[in-house]
C-alpha cells in the first residue's frame, strides 16, 4: 500500500510539474454588445491582433472602431463598415478600445 502511494504521489508531482513547464497560453480578452439601435458588435483582443466587428441587423449606420496602447501610448482610432483589425507584429499591445461608433461607449479591453 505504501509503494501505490508513493508512486501516487510521484506520478501527481510529475503531472503537476510538466503542467507548469508548458506555460499558459497568451492571453486574450473580448467583448459583445448591442446598441440601443439593435446593432451588435464584438471585440477581440490578444497581444498581437485587436479588432472590432459590426454584425448585420439593427438601425445602426455606426462602424467598427479600435485603437491599441503600446509603450504607454495609445495609438489613433482606425474604423471601417464591417470589421477593423489592428495587427502588432511586436506582439506588445497593452489596452484595447472598441466602440461602434465615433461618439458611442468605449469598451477597454486587456490582453
Amino acid at each position: 500500500m505504501r509503494n501505490r502511494l508513493k508512486f501516487g504521489a510521484v506520478a501527481l508531482a510529475a503531472a503537476f510539474g510538466a503542467v507548469i513547464a508548458v506555460g499558459s497560453p497568451a492571453a486574450a480578452d473580448d467583448e459583445f454588445w448591442t446598441r440601443s439601435c439593435g446593432s451588435k458588435y464584438y471585440a477581440f483582443s490578444d497581444e498581437y491582433t485587436s479588432w472590432t466587428k459590426k454584425y448585420s441587423g439593427g438601425d445602426c449606420s455606426g462602424h467598427a472602431w479600435v485603437r491599441i496602447k503600446v509603450n504607454g501610448k495609445w495609438q489613433g482610432w482606425k474604423h471601417a463598415s464591417g470589421k477593423m483589425t489592428i495587427e502588432n507584429s511586436a506582439g506588445n499591445t497593452e489596452l484595447s478600445e472598441h466602440k461602434g461608433c465615433a461618439d458611442c461607449k468605449v469598451y477597454l479591453l486587456i490582453p
